[in-house]
């Protein structure tokens, strides 16, 4: 792993370190490691896009700021994870909205981490939280058809579109066409 891909890891995994994943509580880190793994399978390489993937939601979530980033990683990195860090006022529902038009214009690395991010959480909550799902998955798509709205076929013709847009789990999906 290239160096500042594992300084991101290493500085997320700190900053998380006392953190668990809603409903399984598995360490939070296993959500970052999952996001960068998706990135990868999908052939996106970039030390940016992936140290920013491992840093996602370390403003958000931690008593991280982007002044913190930008010292650390710098302005490269620290855009994206601007660009993916929700601001947490307002009600759920404007929080959603903004989002999904934050991300809309987002530049397309930020999307990408969005959308393997989408990925990772669809999959957590359909298995780990039924009753969450749905209203999960709509405002999923509604975030990812703004985005769509923005980029076209460039978007919605990447495999990472398709897979983000699924609404279960893919290891259900395989087990329900095996059994």
């Amino acid at each position: 792993m290239k160096i500042l891909v594992q300084k991101a890891k290493t500085f997320s995994a700190e900053k998380h370190s006392h953190q668990l994943r809603k409903h399984d509580n598995a360490p939070y880190t296993a959500h970052l490691d999952a996001v960068v793994a998706i990135l990868k399978r999908h052939g996106i390489t970039d030390d940016v896009v992936l140290a920013a993937a491992y840093l996602h939601d370390t403003v958000e979530k931690t008593d991280t700021s982007v002044r913190e980033i930008i010292d650390t990683f710098g302005t490269d990195v620290a855009k994206l994870v601007y660009w993916l860090t929700d601001d947490d006022r307002g009600n759920k529902k404007e929080k959603k909205l903004l989002s999904a038009w934050r991300l809309s214009r987002a530049p397309w690395e930020a999307k990408l981490i969005k959308l393997a991010d989408l990925v990772d959480n669809t999959r957590h909550i359909v298995e780990h939280d039924t009753d969450a799902a749905p209203q999960y998955i709509l405002e999923k798509k509604q975030t990812m058809w703004m985005m769509a709205d923005e980029e076209g076929d460039r978007l919605t013709r990447l495999p990472l579109f398709r897979e983000a847009m699924r609404n279960d789990a893919p290891e259900a999906e395989a087990q329900r066409r095996a059994g």
